[in-house]
């Protein structure tokens, strides 16, 4: 359970709705994923895109992660600018425009990019000066997303002959982000889902060992399939959201039936506005405050147990109350835990950092 209270003097003259970090979880959750990965050894590549915040990737490289992954150029860019590194874009990108900026970004901080088709290689080639150090690159897998990657195990061997021979890049090896089994809740079918990633990848990889090439890094997995993707041919993971967690992920289940084992660390502060209705009452945290691309906020510190947590509009949400149960008072603070943590926390500039007797502002960063 949370140390955070919403009662906590600190954030009562704080504008409402602001998302909020219980720094004592967030440590906890880190801590316990690098200890997984050391038992497993595999490198940790953790996904700046569910927080994009430099305070938190410095915390993840000081346990022991080897880089972090980045969905965007911006997110890049802006972690970058905070000295953090090495970063991997883990997305294909397009135009010249995004790719003369990672030529710039990779003369100034170690730097991995994705590729899934020849003309990202060409691209990569056409905007990248003679006298540029190399950029380095992986080629990304469709291992059943659906979303990029290339569509076949003879087109990933083909792009990575091409990237072996280009002086623009050097090739480091193999991308499958299985988007489609992270959020799956049943131990056993998710279990199912990764065996199938599994397999494609190290298809894969015989195949670039008959053709002579060497995939040194094998990158993706995520929050969801980290337990079954430590078995291999995974060598590196790009887990994001255990450091926050969320309502989706709260559903997920181990072998035993338990949850998996990271605390919620990303609350929403919020007001009770409204509390003329019996039985419920009306906060100013809506859909500009709180992803609703996921369920909705499971956890409502401040509220009675059993209370539920609706979608009211843009600027509202409405909690509704157990029967005989007391209200929470007109102006008093709740928190809501996350539902979808990544889109969450790109609502918002900042986060206020709680720990101890501290509170901190850590900006979001790479915002789009």
């Amino acid at each position: 359970m949370s140390s955070l209270r919403p009662d906590d003097p600190r954030l009562l003259s704080l504008p409402t709705p602001c998302a909020m970090i219980d720094v004592a979880a967030l440590t906890r959750n880190i801590d316990t994923m690098a200890f997984h990965a050391r038992q497993a050894g595999i490198a940790l590549r953790p996904h700046a895109k569910t927080h994009k915040c430099a305070e938190i990737a410095r915390l993840q490289l000081e346990a022991g992660a080897v880089g972090i992954a980045c969905a965007t150029i911006g997110e890049a860019e802006a972690l970058a600018d905070a000295s953090v590194g090495p970063l991997m874009i883990t997305s294909p990108l397009a135009g010249d425009e995004k790719y003369a900026r990672a030529v710039q970004l990779g003369e100034r901080v170690d730097l991995t990019l994705t590729l899934d088709h020849q003309d990202h290689l060409a691209q990569i080639e056409a905007v990248k000066s003679r006298n540029a150090r190399p950029i380095s690159v992986v080629v990304e897998l469709d291992v059943g997303q659906g979303r990029s990657g290339t569509q076949s195990v003879a087109a990933a061997i083909s792009l990575a002959e091409r990237a072996v021979f280009s002086p623009a890049v050097v090739f480091c090896g193999i991308q499958g982000f299985a988007g489609q089994v992270q959020h799956i809740a049943d131990h056993d079918a998710r279990e199912a889902g990764a065996r199938q990633v599994a397999d494609t990848l190290r298809q894969t990889l015989t195949g670039l060992r008959q053709a002579g090439i060497t995939a040194d890094i094998v990158t993706g997995s995520g929050t969801g399939t980290f337990g079954f993707d430590c078995a291999g041919p995974f060598n590196e993971v790009q887990v994001g959201s255990y450091v926050f967690m969320d309502a989706d992920y709260r559903r997920i289940t181990d072998k035993e039936g338990g949850a998996l084992p990271y605390e919620q660390s990303l609350f929403i502060l919020t007001t009770v506005v409204s509390a003329n209705r019996e039985g419920q009452v009306t906060v100013d945290a809506g859909t500009k405050a709180v992803a609703f691309n996921g369920p909705v906020p499971d956890m409502i510190l401040g509220a009675p147990n059993g209370s539920s947590y609706h979608f009211a509009g843009d600027e509202h949400g409405v909690v509704r109350l157990p029967p005989g149960r007391k209200p929470p008072r007109l102006g008093s603070r709740l928190l809501l835990a996350a539902t979808h943590c990544d889109p969450t926390a790109n609502l918002y500039g900042h986060y206020i950092a709680l720990s101890g007797k501290s509170a901190e502002k850590w900006h979001v960063l790479g915002r789009h």
